[in-house]
């Protein structure tokens, strides 16, 4: 008997992301002094990818890059990390999608991106060989709306289980039904059904509403964990507090690369949320997205 297949397929953004240090991040119209200054690997997409890998999964990603040393450097930096890029189309007439990131003492961010290439990424990237082997697919909303639709339609005929990242918030229509889970923040889960929700317990009040958009749903809390929705439950799932917080960024992509490597390898859908925030909350005691994903290497048993 042939072993079930454990690859994760992201598909998804890529970025340089610069990364500027200040004590406090600035007020609108305020001008305030920058400290350090780094340049890493970044993107939602790449981000998931490098974290499915940490945590022992076979991860290839499917994006685009520009035919510039920037996505030459990306690629290297996923390379390094383990990811399969032999997928990520070269594109000429565009440049590798770059990252602002604007990071406090406190470990608070403000990020602006460029989409670049990512936002060129069309659906002739993906064929029925994409997803082969695959037993999950990882989608986000960097790309087009319309990539991601075709994405999902390519995992329902192959029977490859979709994880959806819905940020930002974009329309996928009745192919957003097939996603399990779809993960959402409590800001993009109130966009979609039109309230407000900061907490636990608004999640929870709404969790007829958010049912109805997906076979599964996770709202993330940040640090107070996060609302799991099924059919027929939903629960409050905490996140254990971290020694330190450096950095936040990349925390929501570190948790979902490792529920998609949980789901792969076999994990049912809650131990494998719980094993997801333990990584998020690990990788916020390192400063940067990716690179702070070492933290949770090998401490998620």
């Amino acid at each position: 008997m042939e072993p079930e297949p454990q690859r994760v397929v992201v598909v998804g953004s890529v970025n340089v992301d610069e990364v500027v240090g200040v004590a406090a991040l600035p007020a609108p119209g305020e001008t305030v002094l920058g400290r350090e200054r780094a340049t890493g690997l970044g993107g939602k997409g790449a981000n998931q990818a490098v974290a499915a890998a940490m945590a022992g999964s076979t991860v290839a990603f499917v994006g685009a890059v520009g035919a510039d040393p920037q996505g030459e450097a990306v690629l290297e930096q996923l390379a390094t990390h383990g990811v399969d890029t032999s997928l990520v189309a070269r594109l000429d007439k565009t440049a590798t999608g770059r990252a602002l990131v604007i990071l406090s003492e406190a470990g608070e961010n403000e990020i602006i991106v460029i989409g670049g290439a990512n936002q060129a990424l069309d659906e002739q990237a993906l064929n029925r060989d994409t997803l082969r082997d695959a037993a999950v697919l990882v989608l986000q909303g960097e790309v087009a709306p319309s990539v991601n639709r075709a994405a999902l339609r390519l995992a329902a005929e192959a029977g490859v289980r979709p994880v959806v990242n819905l940020a930002p918030v974009h329309d996928l229509g009745a192919e957003l039904a097939h996603a399990d889970p779809l993960v959402l923040n409590e800001i993009e889960a109130g966009q979609l059904i039109g309230a407000e929700l900061t907490t636990a317990q608004d999640v929870t009040a709404a969790a007829a509403q958010l049912r109805g958009l997906a076979r599964s749903v996770l709202v993330t809390l940040g640090a107070s964990g996060a609302v799991l929705i099924t059919p027929d439950s939903e629960d409050h799932l905490p996140a254990p507090r971290p020694n330190r917080v450096r950095d936040t960024t990349g925390a929501g992509d570190a948790l979902v690369g490792v529920l998609a490597a949980a789901l792969a390898q076999g994990f049912e859908l809650r131990p494998a949320v719980e094993r997801a925030i333990r990584a998020a909350s690990l990788s916020v005691t390192e400063v940067g997205a990716a690179a702070s994903y070492e933290a949770f290497r090998g401490q998620l048993d």
